[in-house]
């Protein structure tokens, strides 16, 4: 999609989630990879959280969960597959994903700013990253957190644009359900500072191998912390956009989350009372079998919404 070589989703298999998703990628023309994650043991997530089930005397304390665990796996899945498959570039989502009917055009007018916020070659941190001469997005970046729950705005080195497509609220939802006020459609580009969850990013097989090397056992904590640290350390070259691409779906009757699950987080894995997608104005999995005019399904407690023009 926009000339990321690939599109491929995290995902533990066939569920609503991956059903909408085809939806979606249908609806707007994209074509999707899910890479097949098998079931975890017990022992590998422990080993992997730094865990010790066999000891009862042992002290250690793992930073995440078995569920944060699991999620973790599953990217590095992805990971392992985009760098056995020698793909250049690929743009990684979780299988709850929902984007906007106009998600190509808003990729293709964000390109222009994305390149400046870390111009192609002239330094010495370029010279390990493969150059990308067919990249809208231009080859100084690794990382593209395009999908999130939350990010602040630094206050300096922000590119920003006009961007129709986004909602005409100014009030956007964050994690746990906080707003934040944005200037109506003003849609911001910049070195990633702070964001929260990983929707959606795109990365280069360069990022691919770094993260992929750098993950240890009892060494990291939750995704979106490593990454979030690995990016404002200047190991990744990271960009941000904000308000988001990507955004998770919320369907009627589901688990709000397969993390909180395994966690045992019964708040945040509590079923949902309506269809809706936060942040999105046009949602590609809500208007996947719809004919004419397009609904929004982006308030939660209304559920699908026509909108008049």
């Amino acid at each position: 999609m926009s000339k990321f070589e690939k599109v491929v989703i995290v995902s533990t298999g066939p569920s609503w989630r991956i059903d909408g998703l085809n939806q979606a990628a249908r609806r707007t023309g994209i074509d999707i990879d899910i890479p097949s994650q098998r079931q975890w043991t017990t022992e590998e997530v422990e080993a992997f959280r730094g865990t010790d089930n066999n000891n009862s005397n042992s002290s250690s304390k793992s930073r995440i969960g078995p569920g944060q665990a699991q999620c973790w796996l599953g990217h590095l899945n992805v990971l392992h597959t985009m760098l056995a498959q020698g793909w250049a570039t690929a743009l990684v989502m979780e299988d709850d994903m929902d984007w906007d009917v106009s998600i190509k055009q808003q990729l293709e007018q964000l390109a222009p700013l994305i390149r400046t916020v870390f111009p192609s070659g002239g330094d010495d941190g370029n010279m390990n990253r493969p150059p990308r001469p067919n990249s809208p997005y231009g080859d100084g970046w690794d990382l593209l957190w395009l999908g999130h729950c939350g990010e602040l705005v630094p206050s300096t080195g922000v590119r920003s644009l006009i961007d129709s497509t986004l909602p005409t609220s100014a009030l956007y939802r964050e994690t746990y359900g906080d707003y934040s006020y944005f200037p109506p459609q003003l849609r911001m580009v910049y070195k990633t500072h702070s964001p929260l969850c990983t929707y959606a990013y795109a990365l280069t097989s360069h990022a691919a191998m770094t993260i992929y090397q750098r993950v240890r056992a009892a060494n990291h904590r939750i995704i979106t912390t490593d990454l979030r640290e690995w990016c404002q350390s200047g190991i990744l070259r990271c960009v941000s956009v904000n308000p988001e691409l990507f955004h998770h779906h919320k369907k009627a009757g589901k688990p709000s989350s397969q993390v909180a699950q395994v966690e045992g987080w019964s708040e945040l894995a509590a079923e949902e009372k309506v269809d809706f997608t936060a942040n999105i104005r046009h949602s590609a999995r809500c208007n996947s079998a719809v004919e004419g005019e397009l609904v929004t399904c982006q308030d939660e407690f209304m559920g699908p919404v026509q909108e008049h023009h």
